[in-house]
């Protein structure tokens, strides 16, 4: 029966006789509070079936025990067995009625149901009897959270953060409700509020961190991350947090050495070596983006945002042919993202493959009409190969799209170029520079001999500081 537990150092002994006891298929003693203990353990560990085993076992030497019956209740709960929990705290409230645990118990198997206002009811009554208030406060709030009413749950959080100001989880909760509520400017207060109460908090500084990120005061959040890791040097999430953060205003190679650096906290994981590798590509070092995109893959293979990233660096690399491989494997993963079949439509045409080119340009238009970059690729590709006439047509039912779109003018004005309607043509340029006169340059980069064209020029002068 022995399923072969590594026990941590100083692991409480009450289990370890438990496991002998397992091993040696014998019958041992122990007392309620041990059991309880050993119940803990593998609950919190997730090891719901020996727990169900303890349970059973504890039910052997102490079949009237309130203490135990709660915490049947609560694995029942937690295996998904709401009946009979509900049923086992029945039990429970003949045998000690005045029991918190017991309302905590029966609150969080109702707000799991969906029965809010009963969830509420049961947390109420466990508020004056329980030596843990925020832990109620906190209950009450996540119900209120569930229930939508994210002004009711804010004040909850607070009160909760009132009775302990340390209390982590509710910190991190307050802020998503702050956000959900669309409330997040108020947690810049609040959180500096319990900064004012105990300014060596490392949570407060850390969740003001991710609040001034959240509302992109990238500067700022960066300032409570390093007051965080100051405080607590070893406090893993404000690390990586503070990579994310340096990620976003640009400084990849801090970043970089930022996300390595949390791998002392953290096992490595797929999801940060996939954002080191986006910081490589960034630095334009394809080598070791691709590096990291494999090591996100492999720890992470239906990832299709990784698959596609090497296929980037190939791309970038003008390695068509390789770049493909890879793309069709992030398509594999994820059929429904066009700029997956854009890349590999540019990989087939830079290979020549033409005909199969423009089937994969065809298919994203038509299956992913609201992708802009879909109609400006295939317009582009038309051109290309010698048909700006159905340059022409696609790009005009693009405009119909995306009317207001400025970069969707200019490549109708070289599309009409290239076929020949040289005044069609300055008429969409005109319209283009009214509603963007900032990004005529697209239309040399598009067709760098419209500069030889004095008409383009003098317009683009008369509607910009070109001189």
């Amino acid at each position: 029966m022995n399923e072969g537990f590594e026990f941590e150092d100083g692991m409480n002994t009450e289990v370890s006789r438990f496991e002998e006891m397992l091993r040696r298929k014998d019958n041992y003693f122990f007392d309620v509070d041990a059991l309880v203990k050993i119940l803990d353990f593998y609950i919190d560990k997730g090891q719901y079936s020996r727990a169900n085993e303890v349970s059973n076992y504890a039910f052997t030497l102490h079949p009237d025990s309130a203490s135990l019956l709660l915490k049947r209740a609560h694995l029942l709960a937690l295996m998904g067995n709401d009946k009979k929990a509900l049923a086992t705290l029945e039990r429970v409230e003949r045998l000690n009625p005045y029991d918190p645990e017991l309302f905590m118990v029966r609150g969080n198997i109702f707000n799991s149901l969906g029965k809010f206002n009963e969830a509420l009811e049961c947390f109420k009554n466990a508020l004056p009897l329980s030596e843990f208030g925020e832990e109620v406060l906190f209950s009450m709030a996540i119900a209120y959270q569930n229930m939508q009413n994210y002004s009711k749950a804010v004040i909850y959080f607070r009160k909760a953060l009132d009775r302990n100001p340390n209390y982590e989880l509710a910190m991190e909760e307050l802020t998503s409700c702050l956000a959900l509520s669309g409330r997040l400017a108020e947690g810049v207060e609040i959180f500096k509020g319990l900064i004012d109460k105990d300014p060596y908090s490392h949570v407060a500084w850390y969740n003001l961190g991710d609040v001034y990120c959240r509302l992109g005061s990238l500067e700022e959040s960066l300032n409570a991350f390093d007051y965080c890791i100051l405080i607590r040097d070893d406090f893993a999430p404000a690390h990586l947090d503070k990579a994310h953060v340096l990620a976003m205003l640009g400084e990849y190679e801090e970043a970089i050495n930022k996300y390595i650096q949390t791998f002392e906290y953290y096992n490595p994981d797929g999801i940060t070596y996939f954002n080191i590798a986006e910081c490589y590509e960034k630095l334009e070092k394809m080598d070791e983006a691709r590096t990291y995109y494999k090591k996100s893959v492999k720890l992470i293979p239906d990832m299709a945002q990784a698959w596609y990233g090497i296929a980037l660096t190939l791309e970038f690399e003008e390695r068509w042919y390789e770049a493909t491989h890879y793309v069709k494997k992030a398509i594999e993963k994820d059929p429904f993202n066009p700029e997956y079949w854009l890349l590999y439509g540019d990989c087939e045409f830079n290979l020549n493959n033409i005909s199969e080119a423009g089937e994969i340009y065809e298919k994203v238009i038509a299956e992913f009409p609201s992708h802009l970059d879909s109609w400006l690729s295939y317009a582009h590709f038309l051109t290309e190969t010698g048909n700006p006439d159905q340059a022409v047509v696609s790009t005009e039912t693009a405009l119909q799209l995306h009317p207001q779109c400025a970069e969707l003018l200019y490549r109708q004005t070289v599309n009409l170029y290239a076929a020949g309607r040289i005044q069609e043509s300055y008429d969409h340029l005109e319209q283009a520079l009214d509603r963007d006169n900032g990004n005529y340059i697209i239309i040399f980069e598009l067709m760098p001999s419209l500069r030889n064209d004095r008409n383009i020029i003098r317009m683009i002068a008369s509607k910009s500081d070109v001189g």
